[in-house]
């Protein structure tokens, strides 16, 4: 036994974490209780002191209207590093914890790191950003749908919906805050140079208050192409193109004022 530990003592620090995590993952894959903070998690309407611990997050950085970060913050303390947007608030853009991605792939689980991969919803790949006042009061989350994992080039690739599908969250989103399309939706015509992919398209902007619940909810769901784009490609028409068109969900919460 004390030559074992020698040998475990003299082991790199990466083969170290990797003998631990193979003991203790059976454990954790069982319990029940096994989750990470989400945006879910975040208190709309109350200061930082009673959001989640910043370690229970990654990646903290300003944000840029639902898009990739820009400059590194420590955690939620350092919102007033990032330049208010028109309404004044900052947005604080962060990640989900990546631990237990992490140790799915240390074990080479294909669920496991389809279950835990990124920063999803439902599978979605996502963008999530907080948006704090002045006083460093949680006035809204926001959640955009992200591409970029589409781009990565892991040995054993999550599966999670791809940047075509990302208009279907929209719909998942509106039924679960009980967004009706006659009564919260409106299509938008397309705009010059716009059309649609295949037979659809969707310009849908949807607006809710909830005065019940303190909030009201903003919905943006998108398909269609751009002007230029096309499903074809004009020097050769029996060519098809790839990743031409613009599909998109945009989601807000936002504390009504009293």
């Amino acid at each position: 036994m004390r030559v074992a530990n020698i040998i475990i003592r003299r082991m790199p620090m990466t083969m170290r974490l990797v003998m631990l995590l193979a003991l203790i993952w059976p454990a954790l894959a069982g319990a029940e209780t096994l989750r990470r903070a989400t945006v879910w998690d975040l208190k709309l309407g109350e200061p930082i002191a009673a959001q989640p611990a910043p370690d229970e997050f990654r990646g903290f950085a300003c944000g840029s209207n639902g898009g990739a970060p820009r400059a590194q913050l420590k955690g939620w303390s350092e919102f007033t590093r990032c330049r208010p947007e028109a309404d004044g608030l900052r947005e604080v853009y962060f990640e989900y914890d990546d631990e237990f991605e992490y140790i799915a792939r240390a074990k080479d689980l294909e669920r496991e790191i389809t279950r835990w991969a990124g920063t999803t919803e439902v599978a979605f790949p996502i963008v999530v950003s907080a948006l704090f006042d002045d006083a460093g009061v949680l006035k809204g989350i926001r959640i955009v749908t992200d591409a970029r994992p589409e781009h990565r080039n892991d040995i054993t690739e999550a599966n999670l919906r791809k940047r075509v599908d990302a208009y279907v969250l929209g719909g998942i989103l509106a039924a679960r805050y009980d967004i009706v399309a006659a009564r919260d939706c409106k299509s938008l015509p397309a705009a010059e140079g716009e059309s649609a992919v295949g037979d659809v398209f969707v310009k849908e902007v949807c607006e809710k208050a909830d005065p019940q619940n303190g909030r009201k909810v903003l919905l943006s769901v998108n398909l269609y192409r751009k002007p230029g784009q096309s499903g074809v490609n004009p020097q050769l028409p029996s060519q098809l193109t790839e990743g031409q068109f613009e599909s998109s969900t945009r989601f807000e919460i936002r504390q009504l004022d009293k």
